[in-house]
């Protein structure tokens, strides 16, 4: 069953990242490429996340209770993230694109989770692994305001610095790594009373 929920998941990650693509590259125009709309993608969080469950739920390689716990926390912020905060102002382009939209943010976020909870290895998980876990957060919060600058176009609210000033993004900051923190506790503190899974054995 582990081995279905797996497959299930990594094509329901790259599936979606490919109709997603493909509603872009119609919503973009006859000038549109493939590559300008990756390009365009690529500056949001949401994509590189699921780029990086697909291809590990693709591989599927041994996962460590350390690493099955850092995906895990990455997707699921993505999925709490959107419709706690920006579910309200995105449309997406179709029928097309809510499969994808839903996909990305609902579906993928929600296996992954049922996927750690039941099978993941969780073995050794201490308080210093939430700590590890918020370092991609901000790696890409970095990564999204050096995008941002390029071409002005910011991927989300609570990096616009040129908006929010260098006080206001760190505020926004600060908010970001504290509910990726709370959320990394929380699933440290689910492995920390669930009994030791088979897999990490």
């Amino acid at each position: 069953m582990e081995h279905r929920l797996i497959w299930v998941i990594g094509a329901v990650a790259a599936i979606s990242l490919v109709l997603q693509s493909y509603v872009d590259l119609i919503a973009d125009g006859p000038e549109a490429t493939l590559l300008s709309v990756w390009w365009n993608m690529l500056r949001y969080y949401t994509i590189l996340t699921n780029l990086v469950v697909a291809a590990v739920f693709i591989m599927r390689p041994q996962f460590t209770a350390h690493w099955a716990g850092a995906i895990t926390l990455q997707v699921l912020l993505v999925g709490i993230v959107y419709h706690a905060l920006l579910s309200s102002t995105h449309v997406p382009e179709g029928l097309l694109g809510e499969v994808a939209n839903h996909g990305l943010h609902t579906v993928a976020p929600a296996f992954v989770f049922l996927w750690w909870l039941i099978y993941a290895p969780k073995q050794g998980l201490g308080w210093p692994n939430p700590l590890w876990w918020v370092i991609w957060p901000l790696i890409y919060a970095a990564y999204g305001i050096w995008r941002g600058t390029l071409d002005g176009k910011y991927p989300y609210y609570f990096l616009n610095l040129p908006e929010l000033g260098p006080i206001g993004l760190l505020r926004e900051m600060s908010i970001v790594a504290a509910g990726f923190l709370i959320f990394g506790f929380i699933l440290l503190g689910i492995a920390r009373v669930q009994r030791p899974s088979s897999s990490s054995k």
